[in-house]
Protein backbone atom coordinates (compact mmCIF):
# COMPACT_ATOMS: atom_id res chain seq x y z
CA UNK A 1 0.00 0.00 0.00
CA UNK A 2 1.01 3.57 -0.62
CA UNK A 3 1.69 5.95 2.40
CA UNK A 4 -1.11 7.36 2.73
CA UNK A 5 -2.69 4.19 2.77
CA UNK A 6 -0.49 3.28 5.44
CA UNK A 7 -1.31 6.43 7.39
CA UNK A 8 -4.86 5.04 7.43
CA UNK A 9 -4.34 1.76 8.57
CA UNK A 10 -1.75 2.81 11.86
CA UNK A 11 -3.77 5.19 12.67
CA UNK A 12 -6.81 3.34 12.81
CA UNK A 13 -5.21 0.24 14.88
CA UNK A 14 -3.41 3.10 17.39
CA UNK A 15 -7.04 4.54 17.77
CA UNK A 16 -9.25 1.35 18.58
CA UNK A 17 -6.24 0.03 20.92
CA UNK A 18 -6.69 3.53 22.84
CA UNK A 19 -10.49 2.96 22.70
CA UNK A 20 -11.72 2.08 26.69
CA UNK A 21 -15.34 1.24 27.77
CA UNK A 22 -17.47 2.77 30.14
CA UNK A 23 -15.47 1.42 33.16
CA UNK A 24 -11.49 3.04 31.43
CA UNK A 25 -11.23 -0.86 30.73
CA UNK A 26 -8.96 -0.46 27.28
CA UNK A 27 -11.80 -2.55 24.80
CA UNK A 28 -8.68 -4.69 23.00
CA UNK A 29 -6.55 -5.81 25.88
CA UNK A 30 -3.12 -4.98 26.43
CA UNK A 31 -1.82 -8.18 25.83
CA UNK A 32 -3.92 -8.68 22.86
CA UNK A 33 -2.55 -5.27 20.95
CA UNK A 34 0.00 -6.13 18.20
CA UNK A 35 2.84 -4.33 17.49
CA UNK A 36 2.37 -2.50 14.07
CA UNK A 37 5.60 -2.88 12.06
CA UNK A 38 6.04 -0.85 8.65
CA UNK A 39 8.22 -2.59 6.07
CA UNK A 40 9.20 -0.57 3.08
CA UNK A 41 12.39 1.26 1.53
CA UNK A 42 13.84 3.98 3.43
CA UNK A 43 13.05 7.51 2.88
CA UNK A 44 9.13 7.49 1.84
CA UNK A 45 8.04 9.41 5.52
CA UNK A 46 7.30 6.01 7.91
CA UNK A 47 8.83 7.78 11.19
CA UNK A 48 7.07 11.28 9.97
CA UNK A 49 3.93 10.12 9.62
CA UNK A 50 3.71 8.10 13.00
CA UNK A 51 5.32 11.41 14.70
CA UNK A 52 1.86 13.40 12.86
CA UNK A 53 -0.42 10.75 13.60
CA UNK A 54 0.29 11.03 17.53
CA UNK A 55 0.38 14.36 17.20
CA UNK A 56 -3.14 14.60 15.86
CA UNK A 57 -3.98 12.02 18.51
CA UNK A 58 -2.76 14.53 21.56
CA UNK A 59 -0.58 11.84 22.78
CA UNK A 60 2.98 10.96 23.68
CA UNK A 61 5.79 10.05 20.74
CA UNK A 62 9.19 8.40 21.68
CA UNK A 63 11.70 7.87 18.92
CA UNK A 64 14.49 5.46 19.20
CA UNK A 65 16.65 3.84 16.22
CA UNK A 66 17.36 0.34 17.03
CA UNK A 67 20.86 0.37 15.64
CA UNK A 68 21.97 2.70 17.49
CA UNK A 69 21.35 0.47 20.61
CA UNK A 70 23.48 -2.41 22.39
CA UNK A 71 22.28 -4.81 24.42
CA UNK A 72 22.88 -3.15 27.42
CA UNK A 73 21.35 0.51 26.71
CA UNK A 74 17.70 -1.39 25.30
CA UNK A 75 17.65 -4.29 28.17
CA UNK A 76 19.54 -1.86 30.81
CA UNK A 77 22.75 -2.60 32.99
CA UNK A 78 22.88 -5.34 35.52
CA UNK A 79 23.24 -4.74 39.44
CA UNK A 80 23.26 -7.15 42.50
CA UNK A 81 20.34 -6.83 44.49
CA UNK A 82 19.62 -8.73 47.92
CA UNK A 83 16.50 -10.90 48.48
CA UNK A 84 14.67 -13.25 50.97
CA UNK A 85 13.41 -16.49 50.21
CA UNK A 86 11.86 -19.61 52.47
CA UNK A 87 13.57 -17.24 55.38
CA UNK A 88 16.86 -17.22 53.29
CA UNK A 89 18.81 -14.24 51.87
CA UNK A 90 20.47 -14.65 47.96
CA UNK A 91 21.74 -12.33 45.94
CA UNK A 92 20.36 -12.11 42.92
CA UNK A 93 20.76 -10.20 39.65
CA UNK A 94 18.57 -7.46 38.44
CA UNK A 95 18.73 -4.60 35.93
CA UNK A 96 17.95 -0.93 35.56
CA UNK A 97 15.58 0.33 33.82
CA UNK A 98 15.88 0.29 30.17
CA UNK A 99 16.60 3.95 28.71
CA UNK A 100 13.76 3.52 26.15
CA UNK A 101 10.85 2.26 28.96
CA UNK A 102 12.63 5.00 30.77
CA UNK A 103 11.71 7.69 27.85
CA UNK A 104 8.18 6.93 27.79
CA UNK A 105 7.70 7.54 31.79
CA UNK A 106 9.95 10.76 31.07
CA UNK A 107 7.52 11.47 28.27
CA UNK A 108 4.77 10.91 30.57
CA UNK A 109 5.48 12.92 33.50
CA UNK A 110 6.41 16.16 31.23
CA UNK A 111 3.58 15.99 29.21
CA UNK A 112 0.69 14.79 32.03
CA UNK A 113 -0.58 12.37 29.44
CA UNK A 114 -0.31 8.75 29.75
CA UNK A 115 -0.56 7.52 26.63
CA UNK A 116 1.95 7.30 23.74
CA UNK A 117 3.32 5.93 20.74
CA UNK A 118 6.76 4.00 20.98
CA UNK A 119 7.73 4.73 17.75
CA UNK A 120 11.41 1.72 17.21
CA UNK A 121 13.44 2.63 13.58
CA UNK A 122 15.11 -0.51 11.95
CA UNK A 123 13.67 -2.78 13.90
CA UNK A 124 14.55 -6.09 12.32
CA UNK A 125 18.18 -4.07 11.74
CA UNK A 126 19.22 -4.78 15.81
CA UNK A 127 22.52 -6.75 16.49
CA UNK A 128 22.71 -10.05 17.21
CA UNK A 129 22.78 -9.80 20.87
CA UNK A 130 20.16 -7.41 20.89
CA UNK A 131 17.87 -9.62 18.89
CA UNK A 132 16.50 -12.02 21.66
CA UNK A 133 15.32 -9.69 24.04
CA UNK A 134 14.09 -7.25 20.99
CA UNK A 135 12.13 -10.24 19.79
CA UNK A 136 11.27 -10.70 23.75
CA UNK A 137 9.23 -6.70 24.11
CA UNK A 138 7.56 -7.41 20.98
CA UNK A 139 5.77 -10.24 22.10
CA UNK A 140 5.51 -8.78 25.82
CA UNK A 141 6.52 -4.99 25.90
CA UNK A 142 8.98 -5.61 28.51
CA UNK A 143 12.75 -5.33 29.03
CA UNK A 144 14.17 -7.19 31.32
CA UNK A 145 12.12 -6.57 34.09
CA UNK A 146 10.37 -3.74 32.98
CA UNK A 147 7.05 -2.96 31.01
CA UNK A 148 5.94 -0.52 29.00
CA UNK A 149 3.19 1.45 30.61
CA UNK A 150 -0.27 0.57 29.59
CA UNK A 151 -1.74 2.78 26.69
CA UNK A 152 1.58 2.93 24.89
CA UNK A 153 1.26 1.29 21.61
CA UNK A 154 4.48 -0.18 19.70
CA UNK A 155 5.01 1.12 16.09
CA UNK A 156 7.99 -0.22 14.51
CA UNK A 157 9.77 0.08 11.05
CA UNK A 158 11.99 -1.87 9.35
CA UNK A 159 13.89 -2.13 5.68
CA UNK A 160 13.57 -5.21 3.19
CA UNK A 161 16.80 -6.80 2.95
CA UNK A 162 16.93 -5.85 -0.30
CA UNK A 163 17.11 -2.15 0.83
CA UNK A 164 19.63 -3.16 4.18
CA UNK A 165 22.35 -5.62 4.49
CA UNK A 166 21.65 -5.70 8.28
CA UNK A 167 17.98 -6.64 7.80
CA UNK A 168 17.13 -10.05 8.93
CA UNK A 169 13.39 -11.68 8.35
CA UNK A 170 11.74 -12.64 11.27
CA UNK A 171 10.25 -16.22 12.09
CA UNK A 172 6.66 -16.55 11.28
CA UNK A 173 6.07 -17.37 14.87
CA UNK A 174 7.49 -13.94 15.58
CA UNK A 175 5.44 -12.48 12.15
CA UNK A 176 2.19 -14.42 13.76
CA UNK A 177 2.81 -12.12 16.68
CA UNK A 178 2.77 -8.70 14.52
CA UNK A 179 0.60 -6.66 12.72
CA UNK A 180 2.21 -5.85 9.28
CA UNK A 181 1.83 -3.38 6.99
CA UNK A 182 4.11 -3.04 3.43
CA UNK A 183 4.68 0.57 2.23
CA UNK A 184 6.22 1.52 -1.34
CA UNK A 185 7.00 4.96 -2.76
CA UNK A 186 3.60 5.94 -4.68
CA UNK A 187 4.48 9.57 -6.57
CA UNK A 188 1.03 10.23 -7.29
CA UNK A 189 0.17 10.38 -3.44
CA UNK A 190 3.23 11.90 -2.53
CA UNK A 191 2.63 14.83 -5.44
CA UNK A 192 -0.57 15.83 -3.87
CA UNK A 193 1.25 15.94 -0.52
CA UNK A 194 3.86 18.40 -2.12
CA UNK A 195 1.73 20.37 -3.78
CA UNK A 196 -0.19 21.35 -0.54
CA UNK A 197 2.76 21.13 1.51
CA UNK A 198 4.30 23.48 -0.37
CA UNK A 199 7.45 21.82 -1.88
CA UNK A 200 9.29 23.44 -4.65
CA UNK A 201 7.56 24.09 -7.81
CA UNK A 202 10.34 23.03 -9.66
CA UNK A 203 10.44 19.74 -8.12
CA UNK A 204 6.59 19.15 -8.57
CA UNK A 205 7.24 20.07 -12.51
CA UNK A 206 10.12 17.99 -12.76
CA UNK A 207 9.00 14.89 -11.33
CA UNK A 208 5.32 15.02 -12.96
CA UNK A 209 7.68 14.92 -16.56
CA UNK A 210 10.08 12.49 -14.84
CA UNK A 211 8.35 9.85 -12.97
CA UNK A 212 10.99 7.20 -12.67
CA UNK A 213 13.17 10.06 -11.23
CA UNK A 214 11.05 10.06 -7.62
CA UNK A 215 12.75 6.85 -5.95
CA UNK A 216 16.11 4.83 -6.99
CA UNK A 217 17.48 2.86 -4.24
CA UNK A 218 20.33 1.13 -6.52
CA UNK A 219 23.43 -0.81 -5.48
CA UNK A 220 26.71 1.50 -6.93
CA UNK A 221 30.85 0.97 -6.19
CA UNK A 222 31.20 3.33 -3.76
CA UNK A 223 27.85 2.12 -1.51
CA UNK A 224 24.02 2.58 -2.49
CA UNK A 225 22.79 5.63 -4.95
CA UNK A 226 19.70 6.80 -3.27
CA UNK A 227 17.24 9.07 -4.33
CA UNK A 228 14.11 8.62 -2.20
CA UNK A 229 10.99 11.23 -1.01
CA UNK A 230 12.64 12.49 1.95
CA UNK A 231 15.20 13.52 -0.25
CA UNK A 232 13.04 15.05 -2.30
CA UNK A 233 11.36 17.30 0.39
CA UNK A 234 14.57 18.25 2.48
CA UNK A 235 15.86 19.44 -1.19
CA UNK A 236 13.16 21.99 -1.49
CA UNK A 237 13.28 23.19 1.82
CA UNK A 238 17.03 23.92 1.26
CA UNK A 239 16.04 25.52 -2.33
CA UNK A 240 13.44 27.49 -0.42
CA UNK A 241 15.70 28.50 2.20
CA UNK A 242 18.58 29.55 0.10
CA UNK A 243 16.13 31.59 -1.98
CA UNK A 244 15.38 33.56 1.05
CA UNK A 245 19.04 33.90 1.77
CA UNK A 246 20.01 35.13 -1.72
CA UNK A 247 22.48 31.84 -2.40
CA UNK A 248 22.84 30.20 -5.48
CA UNK A 249 21.61 26.40 -5.30
CA UNK A 250 24.77 24.79 -7.39
CA UNK A 251 24.82 21.03 -8.66
CA UNK A 252 27.22 20.24 -5.87
CA UNK A 253 24.12 20.78 -3.31
CA UNK A 254 21.39 19.14 -5.76
CA UNK A 255 23.69 16.04 -5.69
CA UNK A 256 24.07 16.20 -1.38
CA UNK A 257 20.08 15.15 -1.46
CA UNK A 258 19.82 13.58 -4.81
CA UNK A 259 22.36 11.03 -4.48
CA UNK A 260 22.18 9.55 -7.68
CA UNK A 261 24.80 11.32 -10.62
CA UNK A 262 22.26 10.80 -13.15
CA UNK A 263 19.13 11.98 -11.29
CA UNK A 264 21.16 14.96 -9.92
CA UNK A 265 22.68 16.45 -12.92
CA UNK A 266 19.35 16.38 -14.76
CA UNK A 267 17.25 18.10 -12.15
CA UNK A 268 19.99 20.23 -11.32
CA UNK A 269 20.13 21.27 -15.44
CA UNK A 270 16.35 21.65 -14.46
CA UNK A 271 16.27 24.01 -11.72
CA UNK A 272 18.21 26.28 -14.07
CA UNK A 273 15.61 26.33 -16.72
CA UNK A 274 13.03 26.90 -14.28
CA UNK A 275 14.97 29.41 -12.09
CA UNK A 276 14.57 31.27 -15.38
CA UNK A 277 11.43 30.75 -15.76
CA UNK A 278 10.66 32.02 -12.65
CA UNK A 279 12.42 36.05 -13.42
CA UNK A 280 10.92 36.10 -16.74
CA UNK A 281 7.28 35.18 -15.97
CA UNK A 282 6.53 37.79 -13.61
CA UNK A 283 3.91 35.92 -11.14
CA UNK A 284 3.08 38.79 -9.04
CA UNK A 285 2.09 41.08 -11.75
CA UNK A 286 0.09 38.04 -13.49
CA UNK A 287 -1.65 37.48 -9.79
CA UNK A 288 -2.41 41.40 -9.49
CA UNK A 289 -3.91 41.29 -13.06
CA UNK A 290 -1.33 43.83 -14.57
CA UNK A 291 0.85 41.14 -16.97
CA UNK A 292 1.83 42.72 -19.75
CA UNK A 293 1.26 41.52 -23.48
CA UNK A 294 4.92 40.77 -23.79
CA UNK A 295 4.39 38.08 -20.93
CA UNK A 296 1.19 36.98 -22.10
CA UNK A 297 2.69 36.26 -25.91
CA UNK A 298 5.55 34.58 -24.44
CA UNK A 299 3.45 31.67 -22.38
CA UNK A 300 1.00 31.51 -25.46
CA UNK A 301 3.84 30.07 -28.00
CA UNK A 302 6.22 28.39 -24.69
CA UNK A 303 6.60 24.63 -25.50
CA UNK A 304 4.45 22.46 -23.35
CA UNK A 305 6.86 21.91 -20.31
CA UNK A 306 7.45 25.46 -20.02
CA UNK A 307 3.84 26.08 -19.90
CA UNK A 308 4.07 23.24 -16.91
CA UNK A 309 6.51 25.06 -15.35
CA UNK A 310 4.42 28.52 -15.24
CA UNK A 311 1.05 26.72 -13.98
CA UNK A 312 3.48 25.35 -11.03
CA UNK A 313 4.46 28.70 -10.36
CA UNK A 314 1.25 30.39 -9.98
CA UNK A 315 -0.27 27.00 -8.20
CA UNK A 316 2.35 27.85 -5.70
CA UNK A 317 1.97 31.54 -5.23
CA UNK A 318 -1.81 30.66 -4.56
CA UNK A 319 -1.78 27.86 -2.76
CA UNK A 320 0.64 29.52 -0.09
CA UNK A 321 -1.60 32.22 0.46
CA UNK A 322 -4.13 30.18 0.92
CA UNK A 323 -2.07 27.86 3.44
CA UNK A 324 -1.28 30.31 5.30
CA UNK A 325 -4.55 32.07 5.88
CA UNK A 326 -5.91 28.77 7.01
CA UNK A 327 -2.95 28.28 9.75
CA UNK A 328 -3.91 31.84 10.37
CA UNK A 329 -8.08 31.30 10.92
CA UNK A 330 -7.10 27.80 12.45
CA UNK A 331 -4.81 29.84 15.28
CA UNK A 332 -7.37 32.88 15.77
CA UNK A 333 -10.15 29.55 16.76
CA UNK A 334 -7.63 28.24 19.02
CA UNK A 335 -6.97 31.49 20.43
CA UNK A 336 -10.56 32.39 20.66
CA UNK A 337 -11.43 29.04 22.61
CA UNK A 338 -8.76 30.20 24.91
CA UNK A 339 -10.26 33.38 26.12
CA UNK A 340 -13.78 32.03 26.08
CA UNK A 341 -12.43 29.14 28.83
CA UNK A 342 -11.17 32.56 30.71
CA UNK A 343 -14.21 34.63 30.26
CA UNK A 344 -15.29 34.58 34.15
CA UNK A 345 -11.71 35.60 34.99
CA UNK A 346 -12.14 38.54 32.74
CA UNK A 347 -14.76 39.48 33.47
CA UNK A 348 -13.63 40.14 36.85
CA UNK A 349 -11.37 42.44 38.47
CA UNK A 350 -8.52 43.69 37.05
CA UNK A 351 -6.19 41.68 38.71
CA UNK A 352 -7.64 38.70 37.73
CA UNK A 353 -8.27 39.78 34.34
CA UNK A 354 -4.68 40.53 33.77
CA UNK A 355 -3.42 37.32 35.24
CA UNK A 356 -5.67 35.62 33.34
CA UNK A 357 -4.29 37.19 30.04
CA UNK A 358 -0.80 36.45 30.85
CA UNK A 359 -1.95 32.44 31.89
CA UNK A 360 -3.71 31.93 28.72
CA UNK A 361 -0.22 34.07 27.00
CA UNK A 362 2.13 32.20 28.63
CA UNK A 363 0.79 28.81 28.06
CA UNK A 364 0.23 29.52 24.25
CA UNK A 365 3.91 30.40 23.77
CA UNK A 366 5.24 27.36 25.57
CA UNK A 367 3.16 25.07 23.38
CA UNK A 368 4.93 26.71 20.27
CA UNK A 369 8.40 26.48 22.06
CA UNK A 370 7.40 22.52 22.67
CA UNK A 371 6.29 22.04 19.57
CA UNK A 372 9.66 23.51 17.68
CA UNK A 373 11.85 21.79 20.34
CA UNK A 374 10.12 18.70 19.90
CA UNK A 375 10.31 18.77 16.34
CA UNK A 376 7.70 15.98 15.91
CA UNK A 377 4.67 18.46 14.20
CA UNK A 378 4.83 19.50 10.99
CA UNK A 379 5.59 22.45 9.80
CA UNK A 380 1.60 23.60 9.68
CA UNK A 381 1.21 22.50 13.02
CA UNK A 382 4.28 24.89 14.70
CA UNK A 383 2.89 27.73 12.49
CA UNK A 384 -0.93 27.77 14.03
CA UNK A 385 0.77 27.08 16.93
CA UNK A 386 3.25 30.29 16.58
CA UNK A 387 0.88 32.62 14.85
CA UNK A 388 -1.94 31.40 18.22
CA UNK A 389 0.64 32.47 20.55
CA UNK A 390 1.11 35.89 18.71
CA UNK A 391 -2.61 36.42 18.69
CA UNK A 392 -2.74 36.01 22.50
CA UNK A 393 0.47 38.06 23.14
CA UNK A 394 -1.62 41.09 21.13
CA UNK A 395 -4.55 39.97 23.65
CA UNK A 396 -2.49 40.28 26.61
CA UNK A 397 -0.90 43.86 25.48
CA UNK A 398 -4.38 44.77 25.10
CA UNK A 399 -5.30 43.48 28.41
CA UNK A 400 -2.92 45.46 29.71
CA UNK A 401 -3.60 49.11 28.14
CA UNK A 402 -7.40 48.53 29.18
CA UNK A 403 -6.49 47.91 33.10
CA UNK A 404 -4.35 51.55 32.99
CA UNK A 405 -7.65 52.93 30.63
CA UNK A 406 -5.57 54.03 27.82
CA UNK A 407 -6.99 50.97 25.65
CA UNK A 408 -8.78 51.99 22.00
CA UNK A 409 -12.47 52.62 22.21
CA UNK A 410 -12.62 52.40 25.96
CA UNK A 411 -13.97 48.93 26.26
CA UNK A 412 -15.87 47.87 29.32
CA UNK A 413 -14.33 44.69 30.40
CA UNK A 414 -11.11 43.07 29.95
CA UNK A 415 -12.88 39.91 27.59
CA UNK A 416 -14.55 42.81 25.55
CA UNK A 417 -10.71 44.34 25.20
CA UNK A 418 -9.73 40.53 24.52
CA UNK A 419 -12.08 39.36 22.02
CA UNK A 420 -11.50 43.47 20.09
CA UNK A 421 -8.14 42.34 19.53
CA UNK A 422 -9.21 39.18 17.84
CA UNK A 423 -11.80 40.78 15.80
CA UNK A 424 -9.36 43.17 14.49
CA UNK A 425 -7.20 40.18 13.40
CA UNK A 426 -10.07 38.57 11.82
CA UNK A 427 -10.79 41.54 9.76
CA UNK A 428 -7.59 41.40 8.52
CA UNK A 429 -7.33 37.83 7.56
CA UNK A 430 -10.69 38.33 5.74
CA UNK A 431 -9.51 41.31 3.58
CA UNK A 432 -6.68 38.80 2.65
CA UNK A 433 -8.92 35.85 1.96
CA UNK A 434 -10.31 38.64 -0.49
CA UNK A 435 -7.36 39.72 -1.87
CA UNK A 436 -6.59 35.42 -2.59
CA UNK A 437 -9.92 35.30 -4.21
CA UNK A 438 -9.02 38.10 -6.63
CA UNK A 439 -5.52 36.22 -7.72
CA UNK A 440 -7.67 33.57 -8.27
CA UNK A 441 -9.97 35.26 -10.79
CA UNK A 442 -6.73 37.19 -12.41
CA UNK A 443 -4.59 33.74 -13.07
CA UNK A 444 -7.58 32.43 -14.10
CA UNK A 445 -7.92 34.93 -17.13
CA UNK A 446 -4.56 35.19 -17.32
CA UNK A 447 -4.20 31.18 -18.55
CA UNK A 448 -7.74 31.72 -20.59
CA UNK A 449 -5.77 34.38 -22.77
CA UNK A 450 -2.98 32.41 -23.19
CA UNK A 451 -4.07 28.62 -23.42
CA UNK A 452 -8.19 28.77 -23.48
CA UNK A 453 -10.66 28.38 -20.56
CA UNK A 454 -10.47 24.20 -21.62
CA UNK A 455 -6.91 24.39 -22.47
CA UNK A 456 -5.04 20.76 -21.25
CA UNK A 457 -2.91 23.92 -19.00
CA UNK A 458 -5.83 24.95 -17.55
CA UNK A 459 -7.48 21.92 -16.62
CA UNK A 460 -4.16 20.35 -15.36
CA UNK A 461 -4.01 23.98 -12.84
CA UNK A 462 -8.00 23.11 -11.90
CA UNK A 463 -6.84 19.70 -11.09
CA UNK A 464 -4.34 20.69 -8.84
CA UNK A 465 -6.31 22.51 -7.19
CA UNK A 466 -9.00 20.75 -6.57
CA UNK A 467 -7.35 17.82 -4.53
CA UNK A 468 -5.52 20.55 -2.21
CA UNK A 469 -7.93 19.93 1.18
CA UNK A 470 -7.33 23.90 2.16
CA UNK A 471 -7.93 25.22 -1.42
CA UNK A 472 -10.95 23.41 -1.63
CA UNK A 473 -12.22 24.99 1.83
CA UNK A 474 -11.10 28.19 0.37
CA UNK A 475 -13.32 28.19 -2.47
CA UNK A 476 -16.46 26.89 -0.83
CA UNK A 477 -16.29 30.13 1.26
CA UNK A 478 -14.80 32.23 -0.96
CA UNK A 479 -16.20 31.29 -4.81
CA UNK A 480 -15.15 34.00 -7.10
CA UNK A 481 -17.43 33.96 -10.47
CA UNK A 482 -14.81 32.67 -12.45
CA UNK A 483 -13.98 30.20 -10.42
CA UNK A 484 -17.46 29.11 -11.03
CA UNK A 485 -16.76 29.51 -14.42
CA UNK A 486 -14.30 26.93 -14.43
CA UNK A 487 -16.71 24.82 -12.50
CA UNK A 488 -16.34 21.98 -15.32
CA UNK A 489 -13.11 21.60 -15.61
CA UNK A 490 -12.57 21.29 -11.80
CA UNK A 491 -14.73 18.40 -11.62
CA UNK A 492 -12.60 16.92 -14.67
CA UNK A 493 -10.39 15.38 -11.98
CA UNK A 494 -10.11 12.02 -14.04
CA UNK A 495 -9.42 14.25 -17.28
CA UNK A 496 -6.68 16.00 -15.13
CA UNK A 497 -4.40 13.07 -14.22
CA UNK A 498 -5.06 11.60 -17.38
CA UNK A 499 -2.62 14.78 -18.78
CA UNK A 500 -0.31 14.31 -16.63
CA UNK A 501 -0.33 11.13 -17.40
CA UNK A 502 0.21 12.21 -21.11
CA UNK A 503 2.96 14.70 -20.07
CA UNK A 504 4.87 11.93 -19.14
CA UNK A 505 4.57 10.33 -22.55
CA UNK A 506 5.23 12.87 -24.74
CA UNK A 507 7.95 13.91 -22.60
CA UNK A 508 9.46 9.36 -22.69
CA UNK A 509 8.55 9.98 -26.46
Amino acid sequence: MNIQQATRQIEGAVRAYLSKDEHGIYRIPTQMQRPIIMMGPPGIGKTAIVSQIADRLGINFVSYSITHHTRQSALGLPYIAESEYGGRTYKVSRYTMSEIIAAAYDAIEKSGIPEGILFLDEVNCASETLMPAMLQFLQYKTFGQHRLPAGWVIVTAGNPPEYNRAAREFDPAMMDRLKRIDVEPDLDVWMDYAVSHGVHPAITTYLANKPKSFYRVRAGVNGARMVTARGWEDLSRMIVAYGHEGLTVDQDLVAQYLQDREVAEDFGLYLELFSKYEDDYKVDQILAGDAVEKILARASSAPFDERIALVNLLLDALLQRVHDAQSRGEALERASREVDDATDELLGPQTASQAAAERICTKAAQAAADARAKGTADTSRQLVLAECAEALDSVRAEVGRWALGTAAGAPATALDAARSVLAARRDVLASDLVEASSQLDHALDFLDAAFGADAQETVVFATHLAVDPAFMAFASAHASTKLAEHGRALMFHERGLDLLKQADALERS
